[in-house]
């Protein structure tokens, strides 16, 4: 051995005795840890051999392999397989009574408004149309509509980006401003779509841990917000104010004494203020009372009020001449009576620059295209200007449509006198009289009907 080899065992022998020490002290203070540790607590020791068995179980069982149960198929068997495959249909095949239906379908040849041409229709002379919402005749207004056309040249069809993403125009703006005022209501923010107001505004204020009691009435797009917003949900019996107190008692009694992060949660009365699915009006001076008695907000849907109901037609704070702050959150339509498209909220300040950064209607939506922006402001000023001239129109026109129903044997007419919504349903008489088969109704019944 030379020096050199001599020089390095001599030099690793403490090195090596030096980690020996180590290691048993190291094991001596483990031993000693353990000892004291599980000397007290024997159901640690046992819940640790536990695990530690487990642990040991887990890593030497025999692993499943996706591979050893795998069947070998020749590629006649493959073609066969492939042969015997069906799809089921995406969507379930139409009814009879669904056929007939969409073949019955109405279709306008032309523009819609008071007066059509049907596409459909043997001859080509115009027919009256019931089936629009069109209740002031903003359709076919020729001024409303030769101001619309010229401002294409302004400011094109459409506006190509949400508005807070270089899609705010200076007509959005001044709309906003001016549907606030007409109202008379702090500020409004505005809507590209209606029936994405109400998707937006609800659940950008209502949240999981809210309370919503809502009219069972409602329609379908506030049942849709309702649902989206999560909310715990009660529904009261359709403008029936006495059920509607009960079940505000109910809750403030359930929140006695609660405690918690969600001891104080957001409460909210949604209604509409004119019925979409019955012609009705709700009572909004007792709503209004019951708000301020049971301290909860109310969210009121005007899609169908707006533009109709009050002297004005600034919808139903107007009809009741209630002040518009008593509603928290006033939706409406613009797509409807003024004739154009598009939705509003009607708040405080607060409120609506808070939905300019949470509602998702207005965030993540193209903004309403100037052209109907314009068509809009002009019809509100046109009902400023001359009020009486469309509202009594409209008022004559629904008294006499519905004195002629009312004419018609067999026919049940919903909705208060002051609705142009006018729902005509079969008198429960008449249903007795077309049902042929016995017991409760069946399918076929309904659809014969």
């Amino acid at each position: 051995m030379d020096s050199a080899t001599s020089a390095t065992f001599v030099a690793e022998e403490p090195n090596h005795g030096l980690v020996r020490k180590a290691w048993d002290v190291t094991f001596r203070m483990g031993l000693r840890y353990i000892k004291n540790s599980y000397k007290d607590d024997p159901f640690r020791t046992f819940l640790e051999v536990c695990l530690i068995g487990f642990i040991v179980w887990y890593i030497t069982k025999q692993k499943y392999n996706i591979g050893t149960n795998e069947i070998v198929l020749s590629e006649k068997e493959i073609d066969e397989l492939v042969d015997e495959w069906k799809p089921e249909p995406l969507v379930p095949a139409l009814t009879e009574f669904e056929r007939e239906a969409l073949d019955k379908a109405v279709m306008i040849d032309g523009p819609n408004g008071t007066k059509v041409r049907l596409a459909s229709g043997t001859n080509n002379k115009p027919v009256l149309n019931f089936a629009s919402y069109n209740f002031l005749g903003f359709l076919d207004s020729p001024e409303l509509g030769k101001h619309a056309v010229e401002s294409l040249r302004k400011y094109g069809v459409g506006s190509c980006g949400p508005p807070g993403f270089y899609g705010t125009l200076d007509v959005h703006m001044e709309l906003e401003k001016q549907i606030a005022a007409f109202i008379g209501h702090s500020s409004a923010i505005l809507y590209s779509q209606a029936f994405t107001t109400t998707l937006s505004v609800i659940p950008c204020f209502s949240k999981r841990s809210d309370i919503i009691v809502a009219d069972e009435g409602v329609n379908f797009a506030v049942q849709k917000a309702i649902y989206l917003s999560r909310s715990k949900v009660y529904w009261y019996k359709h403008n029936d104010m006495a059920d509607l107190e009960r079940i505000l008692k109910d809750v403030n009694k359930q929140l006695v004494g609660r405690r918690g992060k969600n001891a104080l949660p957001r409460k909210f009365i949604v209604t509409e203020g004119l019925f979409q699915n019955t012609g009705d009006i709700t009572p909004l001076v007792d709503l209004v009372e019951l708000k301020h008695r049971y301290k909860y907000r109310i969210i009121l849907d005007e899609s169908y009020s707006f533009g109709v109901l009050g002297k004005r037609g600034a919808g139903l704070t107007d009809h009741f001449n209630i002040d518009p702050h008593e509603v928290d959150l006033l939706i409406g339509a613009l797509c409807y009576a003024v004739g154009a498209s598009g939705g509003f909220c009607c708040a405080d300040k607060d409120l609506v620059e808070h939905q300019r950064l949470s509602g998702l209607g207005y965030c993540f939506s193209a903004s309403m295209p100037g052209i109907l922006t314009i068509a809009a402001a002009d019809a509100i000023q046109a009902l400023e200007v001359d009020p009486d001239n469309y509202l009594g129109t409209m008022r004559e026109n629904t008294t006499l449509l519905r004195t002629l129903l009312k004419r018609i044997p067999g026919l049940q007419v919903d909705g208060v006198a002051e609705s142009p919504l006018i729902h005509i349903r079969l008198s429960p008489e008449t249903l007795v009289r077309m049902k042929r088969s016995g017991g409760t109704w069946t399918k076929t019944d309904i659809d014969r009907v």
